[in-house]
């Protein structure tokens, strides 16, 4: 795969080193085959849209069984009604694939659909490159055949800076502006769940602590030691004061009446307020909403070896200390190697039925407007440079 390499969809180049252990996100998914547990990146491309911790919003709650005598299935539905569904699925799908069907009238439920899963994927390696991708799906009314489509978010780092934040925050000239910033920053954390630098379960932190140990243990000092251990210390400060800030109910309560009262006349308070404003539009359309929604962690739906681990949310997504400087640098540096190792992404994941039913909400707008405002923001502060 194309390693991370950006900061933003105009931003840095990142570039090298030894991996480390990620915090995990927690959804459990299964995919159609009922022995290997496995899914792939397709090969032909994603949908052509741009762009770790708990996963509390998973999309409609969606279920995926190797073996549908699982305990959730068996627990939740009646067992004649989700076998009459599978095979007019089965039907479904092997009539547009133009695959063969198992014949298992011999068979007891809930064995006749297990074989019949497995000749399905058998059939589906021959005819199709995509035969990872194709889902059995319970949306918790009914059970049938889809397929995954990804939501690219192009190998991008969408890594939010908050020194500058503070940097702002002290200045009289831009007092205002940073206090609407500062309801930007907690919607970004309270309610998206962007993970935070300082938190011990970051993905970031592991890092920053990994490079302040090295330079730490290095008994060969060079000239900009002094200087990276300055910029270590202000990352630790700057980043504990700025958190307490955004977690801050009422700096998330605050948000309509700052931005209301806010009247731009510099080029960056212009800025500023349009970004605010995209933001508290995604605020009011999705409230509650976070980030991952649509995630479902590919380590959790199949057996891979450490080094085929993919790349998760957290890995990519996240607060910071600075996108400036000889530390920020460095860290690139670090991530980048580090997410080298791994072979796949995990995105925002959407399943197309295929027998064409309607499913509320299945577009990626919501993620479209996320990933494009976080990259507007990175970019005020690349461009305005505090």
């Amino acid at each position: 795969m194309n390693h991370a390499k950006e900061i933003s969809a105009n931003g840095k180049t990142a570039h090298s080193s030894k991996p480390v252990t990620t915090s995990p996100p927690v959804v459990r998914v299964r995919e159609l085959d009922e022995t290997s547990e496995g899914c792939r990146r397709n090969s032909q491309g994603q949908t052509a849209v741009r762009s770790a911790h708990d996963v509390t919003n998973a999309f409609l709650g969606m279920q995926f069984h190797a073996r549908l005598q699982e305990p959730e299935i068996g627990e939740n539905y009646d067992s004649s009604k989700l076998e009459r569904e599978f095979f007019k699925s089965l039907s479904n799908i092997s009539k547009k694939l133009n695959v063969t069907k198992l014949d298992c009238a011999g068979l007891p439920y809930p064995y006749n659909i297990s074989e019949s899963l497995e000749h399905l994927k058998t059939q589906l390696k021959l005819s199709t490159e995509d035969w990872r991708e194709i889902r059995l799906v319970n949306d918790g009314k009914c059970t049938f055949f889809a397929k995954e489509d990804r939501y690219n978010t192009g190998c991008t780092l969408y890594y939010i800076p908050v020194i500058p934040l503070y940097t702002i925050l002290h200045n009289r000239k831009t007092v205002k502006a940073s206090k609407l910033l500062v309801c930007v920053y907690a919607y970004i954390y309270q309610v998206l769940a962007v993970p935070y630098y300082r938190n011990d379960d970051c993905y970031l932190n592991s890092m920053y602590d990994m490079l302040e140990n090295s330079y730490l243990d290095d008994e060969e000092e060079d000239s900009n030691t002094d200087e990276y251990l300055t910029e270590f210390k202000d990352a630790e400060l700057i980043g504990d004061h700025i958190k307490e800030l955004i977690t801050e109910p009422t700096n998330l309560q605050s948000f309509k009446k700052l931005l209301q009262r806010f009247k731009p006349k510099i080029e960056f308070e212009k800025d500023v307020h349009s970004i605010a404003s995209s933001f508290y539009e995604l605020f009011t359309t999705y409230p509650n909403v976070r980030i991952d929604r649509k995630y479902f962690p590919l380590r959790y739906r199949e057996m891979t070896e450490e080094s085929e681990r993919p790349v998760t949310l957290d890995n990519y997504v996240s607060f910071c200390a600075s996108i400036e400087g000889s530390l920020f640098h460095t860290l690139c540096d670090f991530v980048n190697g580090d997410l080298q190792e791994f072979s796949e992404i995990d995105e925002p994941t959407r399943f197309i039925p295929f027998d064409n039913r309607k499913i509320e909400n299945n577009d990626f707008d919501f993620e479209t407007k996320v990933f494009d405002n976080i990259d507007r923001l990175i970019q005020l502060w690349q461009e305005h440079n505090f």
